[in-house]
């Protein structure tokens, strides 16, 4: 999905879609490739006439009157093209002066917004000028810059001046003054080429010193744009390496059937996603007003962007193979594009080793969800249903109050739920919270029960929904087998025609309390002779019938949460089919479907990290500051994701890929946090006690996480598959 996630975001990036198609951009941009020297491109004109230089700076300066959130939709799909020029430098120097309040700033920016005036800035770490004040007010500048992006085709460049006795000012510097010379240097990037800036007695007039201009917040400018740009080019690479994926055939079939293959790209489209939702939290961020907001966001999104560019064009090349590697085809432009920005914006691990700085010292990303006016209308009516909630007596009394309300599974359909839509959930959710209404957790009950309500028959939703939503039923599911796993299709417990009923026989395995389980979820195959995706039948199983033994299986933790469950001739009547006989494997895609939106959204990140900041010492590695750095950008980008995911709901817009995305980052996100955890305890972590308990338990127990409800090999071939289009694995042989 695109950064912009609001229907005037995408028709935005529609319109700059087809302006590039139509432009034939392609061309222009290898049409650079070769030339001598770079030149300012042609389309400059019509990038400043539709406002897109200036999208950001207010109406009365000449600009659209938008914010970053607006810009970065813009700066995203132009990456996507790999849009020769300095453009995104343009840009970046109109939001830096749109955000000072020094004269000069309102001076520069009309030209600036209608293309007059081409613009770069000159980012710390690139050289420095050093400057005298004369008596008139006014700077004479020497020294060097380089490597300066657009430095041959830009008028003005936005520079630090170093001024003895003085504080360090950021000044406009006309690049076409007496003592000011520019060349062009030997790029990595060849249709966005860096140059050299020297001065030589150069006299920066009073009315271009940029006094209230700071260097923290051009560099967090430069960091959103830059992040931003990652994100285009990062998803240019992930499509042009699906579609080749998709078409190229090798040994008799698409490439894109291997499952090496496969998981390249999933792990491609797990970047670009997390890239483009830390973009867009740096962009909304910036235009919040709050400074200190604005600043974390953009270090973590830059921490995370700056490489998922990189990889994501280095697997783009590496899975078109030889024709990757040559001159004629386009991943190497994208390859140059990220490997150069990654440079100039200062590199990845100064910005995780950021971000772990500022975590330590408080910061924290507020990420608040807001509602539209709707919203508003709702509320009194969720509040006084809440209001009854909370005044029951007792735990079981306040349970059947949500029930009787429709608060506990409100998603639900009525009578058990009210329908409600995402909006109207994330209402009662804010409202139970205020109360201090905690709602209990159905646990299994939460996936087998949409399917009762879904396929089974009236006599079946009454005697168990209820019931279970009161606590008084406990679930188990019964789908795993010894020989089929994650393969629910291949499943050989067998189900034979009794008097009445069913005889079931076989072993189910990793079976959460089936020792404390009244019912369970079982499938059984009630037709052999029938495709493996068909003859399978969805049971209900009374675990107390005759002929079930519940064996507890003993974990790598020591606990035995999980059991194997051996059936010998267990009577299942007629009423306890779900659905129609043969028709199981429909029924319990339903069940696997609740399973995995349900751990998804009940996967927390944050109390391992918090640990690990807080156990730090007051002078840490600085390489485990990057390592802890990076994991905070990961957990944030799995709660932006989660907010965009909110977000997108409450407009009514379709789902994107967040939540397969969530599922697997989650839940490799957690053991990374935990096994950090464990190595920072040094020869403590050796033992199983204290501290090395808390991070030896948390180790071991995080193993199931990329297991459960799907492993992670699995669900890297559903992203590749269902969101990617690759083809799937061909059928093995009858």
């Amino acid at each position: 999905m695109p950064i912009g996630i609001a229907d005037e975001h995408e028709e935005l990036r529609r319109t700059v879609e087809r302006w590039v198609a139509d432009r034939g951009v392609r061309d222009l941009a290898r049409a650079g490739l070769d030339a001598e020297r770079e030149m300012l491109p042609e389309f400059w004109d019509e990038l400043a006439a539709h406002g897109w230089l200036a999208l950001h700076v207010a109406d009365e300066h000449g600009g659209q009157g938008y914010g970053l959130a607006e810009l970065v939709v813009v700066v995203e799909e132009l990456a996507r093209a790999c849009l020769p020029g300095p453009w995104m430098w343009s840009m970046l120097a109109a939001a830096a002066l749109q955000g000072s309040e020094d004269a000069p700033s309102k001076e520069l920016l009309p030209p600036l917004a209608d293309g007059t005036l081409p613009a770069t800035v000159s980012l710390p770490g690139a050289g420095a000028l050093r400057a005298c004040r004369r008596a008139d007010g006014a700077l004479q500048v020497d020294g060097e810059l380089r490597p300066v992006v657009g430095a041959t085709t830009a008028q003005l460049c936005l520079v630090e001046l170093e001024v003895p006795g003085e504080q360090a000012m950021w000044a406009a510097l006309d690049l076409e003054l007496p003592g000011v010379e520019r060349a062009e240097l030997p790029s990595l990037d060849l249709i966005r080429r860096v140059g050299c800036i020297s001065a030589a007695g150069a006299v920066v007039a009073p009315d271009r010193q940029l006094p209230s201009l700071s260097t923290q917040d051009v560099c967090r400018l430069a960091v959103v744009l830059g992040a931003a740009e990652c994100a285009g080019g990062a998803r240019w690479c992930l499509e042009a390496a699906a579609d080749h994926a998709v078409h190229r055939r090798q040994f008799g079939r698409p490439v894109g059937q291997f499952q090496a293959v496969k998981h390249r790209l999933a792990d491609m489209l797990v970047t670009v996603e997390q890239v483009t939702a830390a973009a867009w939290d740096a962009a909304r961020a910036g235009d919040s007003g709050d400074v200190a907001q604005a600043e974390l966001a953009a270090v973590l999104a830059g921490a995370l962007a700056l490489d998922g560019y990189v990889r994501c064009a280095e697997d783009c090349v590496q899975l078109h193979g030889g024709m990757g590697f040559t001159w004629e085809h386009d991943a190497h432009l994208h390859l140059r594009r990220a490997l150069s920005l990654r440079q100039l914006l200062g590199g990845s691990e100064r910005l995780r080793r950021r971000a772990a700085e500022a975590a330590r010292a408080g910061g924290r990303r507020e990420l608040d969800t807001a509602l539209p006016p709707e919203a508003e209308a709702v509320r009194p009516a969720i509040a006084e249903l809440v209001g009854r909630v909370r005044q029951a007596e007792g735990s079981e009394a306040r349970r059947a109050a949500l029930v009787d309300t429709g608060l506990l599974v409100p998603h639900w359909p009525p009578p058990w739920g009210r329908d409600a839509d995402a909006l109207e959930q994330i209402v009662i959710d804010q409202e139970l919270s205020a109360a201090g209404v905690r709602r209990p957790h159905l646990a299994v009950g939460a996936w087998a029960l949409p399917t009762i309500i879904a396929h089974g028959s009236p006599a079946q939703q009454e005697r168990f929904v209820v019931p279970s939503l009161l606590g008084k039923i406990v679930w188990c599911q019964l789908f795993s087998e010894p020989g089929a796993g994650s393969d629910l299709a291949s499943l050989s417990m067998r189900a034979e025609r009794a008097v009445d009923g069913w005889s079931l026989t076989g072993q189910k395995v990793w079976t959460s309390m089936a020792q404390k389980s009244d019912w369970g979820i079982c499938l059984a195959r009630t037709d052999i002779s029938a495709p493996k995706h068909r003859g399978i039948t969805y049971f209900l199983v009374d675990m107390r019938s005759p002929g079930i033994e519940v064996r507890p299986l003993r974990e790598i933790t020591g606990d035995t949460l999980f059991n194997e469950v051996f059936f010998t001739e267990v009577f299942v009547p007629d009423d306890c089919v779900v659905g129609e006989v043969n028709d199981g494997w429909r029924l319990a895609r339903t069940t696997l479907a609740n399973e995995r939106v349900s751990m998804a959204s009940g996967a927390t990140f944050g109390f391992g990290i918090e640990w690990i900041l807080g156990s730090l010492p007051e002078q840490p590695d600085p390489v485990v500051l990057d390592e802890v750095g990076g994991l905070l950008a990961e957990a944030h980008s799995v709660a932006v994701l989660e907010a965009r995911t909110t977000l997108r709901s409450v407009s009514g817009v379709e789902p994107g890929p967040e939540a397969s995305v969530r599922k697997l980052l989650g839940a490799e996100h957690e053991q990374r946090v935990q096994e950090l955890g464990l190595v920072l305890l040094g020869p403590e972590g050796a033992t199983t006690e204290g501290e090395g308990r808390q991070w030896s338990r948390g180790f071991l127990s995080t193993r199931c996480l990329t297991i459960a409800g799907g492993t992670s090999e699995v669900q890297r071939n559903v992203i590749a598959e269902r969101i990617l289009g690759l083809p799937r694995d061909p059928e093995p042989p009858a």
